[in-house]
């Protein structure tokens, strides 16, 4: 009993300075199911907890995640077991040495999508009403070539209009992502739920593309403003 009772505390803890202690682009280690952690907790709030809490033991890691499901985490079996193995392995006492980046040829834009996007804008690509909108039939994807691409490395934030119907969630940035894996899940996205047809007179995305609009960093809220320049052109 004491010791779930000093678990409890440790999670409130970590709770407090959750809310209390801001980051801004906070990177966690590569690894496993580092996407899953970025696209489930990034949503809500920043990483900045997680960074700093890194060297838990797996007892505090299952207390922290079990907690959140009293905020309104939304995971399944499968998905909680590979959070928690990464946080455990990665984010643990004893973490294994940084791997090299994964080779262009073994990532899959749909694997992407699923363990980053899936959360928010649905597996079959509709979305959430009032919050989040569908990438199915979304024309954001095809007005601008770059849009999508600045979307996924800058987040936005701000009410918006999609075919009649008003969101007004918050996306943030997936600059942890790489390169390759931005230029694959938006080409995946382009290319799913009906949305081939414009994707075909659009140049695929290639990473080198997304490499050189690192340089170009822009808020959540100047990508609602540059979205709203689009829509008025």
């Amino acid at each position: 009993m004491e010791r779930r009772s000093s678990l409890h505390l440790f999670v409130a803890a970590l709770l407090f300075f959750a809310g209390s202690a801001r980051g801004a682009g906070i990177q966690i280690p590569e690894g496993p199911g580092s996407n899953l952690v970025y696209a489930k907790c990034q949503t809500c709030h920043d990483l900045q907890y997680v960074a700093d809490a890194k060297g838990l033991l797996p007892a505090q890691w299952k207390a922290v995640l079990a907690s959140m499901n009293d905020y309104g985490l939304e995971i399944s079996d499968q998905e909680k077991s590979t959070i928690l193995n990464y946080l455990t392995t990665y984010l643990g006492p004893n973490p294994p040495p940084a791997k090299p980046e994964a080779q262009a040829a073994s990532i899959d834009g749909k694997t992407v999508f699923q363990q980053s996007c899936a959360t928010c804008h649905g597996a079959d690509g509709q979305g959430q009403p009032g919050y989040f909108p569908p990438l199915a039939g979304n024309p954001d994807l095809f007005k601008d070539s770059l849009f999508p691409v600045l979307v996924v490395l800058n987040g936005i934030s701000g009410p918006i209009t999609v075919e009649g119907k008003s969101y007004n969630g918050s996306m943030p940035a997936f600059d942890h992502l790489s390169n390759t894996e931005i230029a694959a899940v938006i080409n995946f996205i382009r290319d799913g739920w009906g949305n081939g047809s414009k994707a075909s007179q659009m140049k695929p995305v290639a990473p080198e593309l997304v490499a050189q609009q690192r340089n170009h960093a822009l808020s959540p809220s100047e990508m609602h403003a540059r979205r709203e320049n689009m829509e008025s052109k």
